[in-house]
């Protein structure tokens, strides 16, 4: 039997909590039954025996010891799901980036729009099937209300991009990236609500949500 992964799920930065039952108990039962564990963190200085670390939709920008000791994190093996949302609501863009940028990756403070490739005829529901990394048996997901991503450095690379236009080869945008640091990695999604109760259930959310997770 493989090590149980244990994922801390930050709180400290005003995020939302994976204890909250009405947007995340989905998640949170389907962590458990993949046989991880989760818990909230109400400090960084608590990261010792996580694997996992997630800061989903931070509001509180990172101080710069809180940033030493998650590049520590990083560099020893584990790994950091960070979440943004679009157009920089509640200053959630400079918050994520106080912490990305340090990783050579941006969150934009723009909306991914998309009128061909979206559910229900919402241009702000983005689907794609661009999921190039973390993708075992993801087909389609589905990234509401997100913002794009800009990345720099040889160690980064795309997770996911917006379907873009068959006809226009190269379009898209990227609205999922990761740096590898060290021995570990460093993932930002545009979004904080591909994963909630009402998206999760959506095309293959879950199964992408378990991957960042658990790794694959």
């Amino acid at each position: 039997m493989g090590k149980k992964v244990r994922i801390g799920w930050d709180v400290s930065h005003l995020e939302f909590t994976i204890d909250d039952h009405y947007y995340y108990s989905v998640l949170k039962s389907n962590i458990i039954e993949s046989g991880a564990s989760v818990a909230t963190l109400k400090s960084l200085e608590f990261l010792n025996g996580f694997d996992v670390l997630v800061l989903n939709y931070p509001e509180k920008s990172f101080t710069k010891r809180e940033v030493k000791k998650v590049i520590k994190f990083i560099e020893e093996g584990n790994r950091v799901v960070a979440c943004g949302y679009y157009n920089n609501e509640d200053g959630i863009a400079d918050c994520v980036n106080s912490i990305s940028s340090n990783f050579g990756l941006t969150l934009k403070k723009d909306s991914v729009r998309d009128t061909l490739n979206n559910d229900k005829g919402d241009e702000l529901l983005l689907v794609t099937s661009r999921v190039l990394s973390h993708d075992y048996k993801v087909r389609k997901i589905l990234l509401p209300c997100c913002s794009s991503i800009e990345i720099r450095g040889k160690s980064n690379s795309v997770v996911a991009m917006s379907q873009g236009s068959k006809s226009l080869p190269g379009t898209g945008q990227i609205i999922a990236a990761q740096s590898n640091f060290g021995r570990g990695e460093f993932i930002l999604i545009g979004t904080c609500v591909f994963w909630d109760n009402y998206s999760i259930s959506r095309y293959s959310n879950l199964r992408f949500s378990i991957n960042l997770l658990l790794g694959s």
